[in-house]
């Protein structure tokens, strides 16, 4: 049913499937559809540009991907960055100077939209006559393909849940960063090929819809069958139209209708049509929707987040399953977060040697899929064997391996597992189709290192995870100095094998910020393999400054040492006390920026950067950091761990619990992925989701005498926010830990123990002074003694507690959102705009 609604401003001709195929924003090849004008309007000659011309000295035009109804879709070559390819889309009409200067303030708000949802528009340009827009270039399928090919009757839910998630996220960055898209259809969705969805068709679209194009007539960006009564009115764009159209996709998605058949909004309205509900979604699920799809915008859903937090998978029917195209990708306490943190993290970065979670394979599998259905463009890389001699050379080959994990994460359309997931198989004696189930991976990557001096021989051979066979194998000598085109060598090759097709210079992407120095790569691999594997201390500690260090002497441009002595430092500091602590933060925050001025498309810089900024409660900067990390990196999972929860904290909660459930896809054997996402659920008021996700952290950690009783506080609160305070007594645990002192003192109180929870906050303040201001707050708050909560609030204030920044979201501070000293507090605390107006 696709196609007759849209045929009077944007009609769709599917290419046959070998054909290369567009979208006016950007293009892409596998099939998917071109937007054309009609026959009438499609352009004259003149119009075209030549194959082979330069525009701007710089693009030459390579082929004509396809013609829409504002311009003809070219592919380019970036004559001054080799390797380097582009979208331009050559508009068919020219621009008078205004609409002009508005086409590129259009463009200009689109590229503050660096998500890694939302495809790039660059920039606008002119060439004599020629006026052109220079876009990312991907290769996936359209959303309009994907229903027309292979859903024609709707997607089952487990398949539409990701791409919801991640149209929602990009909708929701677009709306806080005051951008409205207003022209949202399944033809503006692509699917790439490793899964993640784009969003297209920023700006251009905006601009075409008013009277900017000079002597402008016949189709414009406005496509009826998707647009909200208020856009057919011509009224001004806003965010609850973005809802509507995409609540229109979401329906058709999920049945291969659209909600109102063939009729417009506006028809649909005078007819008084109603949603017919789907037998896929809950009763819940459908009212929500029937909402987001009401005619009037008052009567709309709110916000993307609301949508999306309203029809969550855990919100469906029973039984249905939620695992999906491979892609898928507080309240507890500010105070867990927080001072879990500063008491001692109980797994700090480096300590990552998992244990086994269960005694056999069945009993691990608890929090995987049960269906073994891999993203196809997936791999693990186990670490490479020491061919060298001594146990004494492992760092090496673990080092190496590490940085060719790293190179292949860097690949847009890869997803890669993450380092400590792969290593949990190192010594143990498991056969590959065991690893990739419990990783979720389609291939796996393993080989061998041998060193002699300054030359190395690497062996390696990839092979299908299904089936054991060998997909590729080759044997590589070099010299060390030679160690960043090895990297790049075996990437391509994997990506090769795998079908991945290579997006922009993947050598630069893997170079920046590495070495050509051999001597400073080995202490660099020394220094990564004391901060991986090191069991703590002052020993330890110097270990790994002293690697990086040597790593930054030898080579002073060294930026990702700087960028990993930088995190390494923010983390000691965590267990640091007095002076030191500051001494640290200074050092951590100085070889942060010395990483970005280095290399700022590296995306370990800009998060060293970002917990910083975060730790000194600069929200807006560390949000900005975050961002750039994320879209740097987003195969990178500590990265996606790190900003989920800071994007949950900051009220972004469909953003950050994307983020972070993300992570756990990218690292599934870490149990420190599976405790970030327990607490951002907690914050998030996810609390069964929360416990659930604790518990996976707990089996993989095999219950550590030291992490198990953290956990079991988290679970404590998780059973005090729910109201089971009887359940919470037990579970909050022992009276010696920080958390479960926490945890008692406001149980005790809800039990009508008054004088024991008392005796626990006397405990509490005789242990941590002043330094606890913000957990006292927080159970006289729970109390509900709102004086003294806000006294100690406003101390913690004063101090500059680091962990404030949960004072947004934490439901433990609740009962005090209405006083005006809190909100004054707040206001201090500069948080960013757009978080979700409900958090729930």
């Amino acid at each position: 049913m696709r196609g007759a609604g849209d045929a009077l401003l944007s009609t769709e001709i599917p290419l046959p499937k070998s054909g290369v195929v567009v979208h006016p924003s950007v293009c892409w090849t596998n099939g998917v559809e071109v937007e054309r004008a009609p026959q009438s309007a499609h352009a004259a000659a003149s119009d075209r540009v030549p194959i082979g011309q330069v525009l701007s000295g710089r693009y030459r035009i390579e082929r004509q991907l396809g013609e829409g109804g504002m311009g003809l879709v070219y592919l380019v070559r970036d004559e001054q960055v080799v390797g380097e390819t582009f979208a331009v889309k050559v508009l068919k009409q020219g621009l008078d100077p205004e609409a002009l200067r508005l086409l590129r303030e259009e463009v200009r708000k689109t590229r503050k939209l660096s998500h890694p949802n939302i495809v790039d528009v660059h920039s606008v340009n002119v060439d004599g006559t020629a006026l052109y827009v220079l876009m990312e270039y991907l290769e996936g399928k359209s959303l309009n393909a994907l229903l027309d090919e292979e859903y024609g009757r709707g997607m089952p839910f487990s398949h539409a849940w990701p791409i919801i998630e991640d149209v929602g996220a990009a909708l929701g960055y677009a709306h806080d960063h005051n951008v409205v898209h207003s022209d949202l259809k399944p033809a503006n969705l692509l699917v790439t090929t490793s899964g993640r969805t784009k969003l297209l068709d920023f700006g251009i679209a905006r601009v075409s819809r008013g009277p900017l194009l000079h002597k402008r007539s016949g189709p414009r960006a406005l496509t009826p069958a998707y647009a909200s009564c208020e856009m057919l009115q011509g009224r001004e764009a806003h965010p609850r139209d973005d809802v509507y159209s995409f609540a229109c996709v979401i329906y058709e998605m999920l049945c291969g209708e659209r909600p109102f058949g063939e009729r417009t909004a506006l028809e649909a309205r005078e007819a008084s049509a109603r949603v017919p509900p789907l037998g896929v979604l809950s009763r819940a699920q459908n009212e929500l929707l029937s909402k987001a799809l009401a005619f009037d915008r008052e009567a709309r859903v709110a916000s993307v987040e609301q949508l999306l937090a309203g029809l969550a998978p855990d919100k469906g029917p029973r039984g249905r399953q939620h695992a999906a195209l491979g892609v898928t990708v507080a309240t507890v306490a500010a105070l867990s977060v927080t001072y879990l943190a500063v008491d001692k993290p109980w797994i700090a970065e480096r300590s990552v040697e998992v244990q086994p979670v269960a005694a056999d394979a069945g009993q691990a599998a608890s929090y995987t899929a049960t269906a073994f259905a891999p993203p196809p463009h997936s791999v693990a890389v186990l670490p490479f064997v020491n061919m060298s001699g001594g146990k004494e050379q492992e760092y090496f080959s673990d080092g190496l391996t590490e940085e060719l994990l790293n190179s292949l994460s860097r690949i847009d359309e890869l997803q890669v597992a993450a380092r400590t997931s792969s290593f949990y198989f190192k010594g143990k004696d498991v056969d590959l189709p065991t690893i990739a189930h419990k990783l979720n991976v389609a291939s796996v990557l393993e080989g061998s290192v041998r060193r002699s001096g300054n030359r190395i021989r690497v062996t390696a051979q990839l092979n299908n995870a299904a089936t054991g066979f060998h997909l590729w194998s080759q044997t590589y000598d070099r010299d060390l100095s030679d160690v960043l085109q090895l990297q790049t060598d075996l990437a391509n090759a994997v990506a090769t094998a795998l079908k991945v097709t290579l997006l922009g210079d993947v050598a630069a992407k893997i170079e920046r910020g590495g070495t050509r120095n051999p001597a400073a790569f080995d202490a660099y691999v020394r220094g990564s393999k004391a901060y991986w594997t090191s069991p703590g201390g002052q020993q330890y500690e110097q270990a790994v400054i002293a690697g990086f260090t040597e790593a930054i002497r030898l080579d002073p441009d060294y930026a990702l040492a700087y960028a990993d002595r930088s995190l390494a430092l923010s983390s000691f500091a965590q267990d640091a006390k007095g002076a030191a602590v500051l001494d640290y933060f200074n050092k951590a925050r100085a070889d942060a920026r010395k990483s970005i001025a280095l290399a700022p498309d590296l995306a370990e810089g800009h998060l060293a950067l970002a917990d910083l900024l975060q730790m000194s409660l600069d929200f807006t900067a560390a949000a900005t950091e975050y961002e750039r990390a994320s879209t740097l990196a987003p195969g990178n999972a500590r990265v996606l761990r790190d900003y989920g929860a800071f994007a949950v904290s900051m009220g972004k909660t469909a953003v950050g619990l994307a983020a972070a459930r993300r992570s756990v896809v990218l690292d599934p054997l870490n149990p420190e992925t599976h405790y970030w996402l327990g607490a951002s659920q907690a914050l998030a008021r996810r609390y069964d989701e929360s416990t659930a996700s604790f518990t996976n952290a707990k089996a993989l950690s095999s219950n550590d005498p030291f992490i198990a009783p953290i956990i079991d506080a988290w679970l404590g609160l998780n059973d005090y926010m729910t109201g089971n305070f009887t359940n919470a007594r037990r579970t909050c645990g022992s009276a010696d830990g920080y958390l479960s002192l926490i945890c008692l003192a406001m149980t005790y109180d809800k039990l009508g123990q008054r004088t024991d929870a008392e005796t626990i906050l006397v405990k509490l303040q005789a242990l941590r002074g002043d330094n606890g201001a913000l957990a006292y707050a927080m159970i006289c708050a729970q109390w509900g003694d709102k004086d003294k909560a806000l006294e100690w609030l406003d101390r913690a204030t004063r101090l500059h507690d680091p962990w404030l920044q949960y004072v947004r979201v934490s439901a433990l501070f609740d009962p005090l959102r209405e006083e005006p000293r809190f909100q004054a507090i707040e206001r201090k605390l500069k948080f960013p705009g757009g978080a979700d107006p409900n958090p729930s």
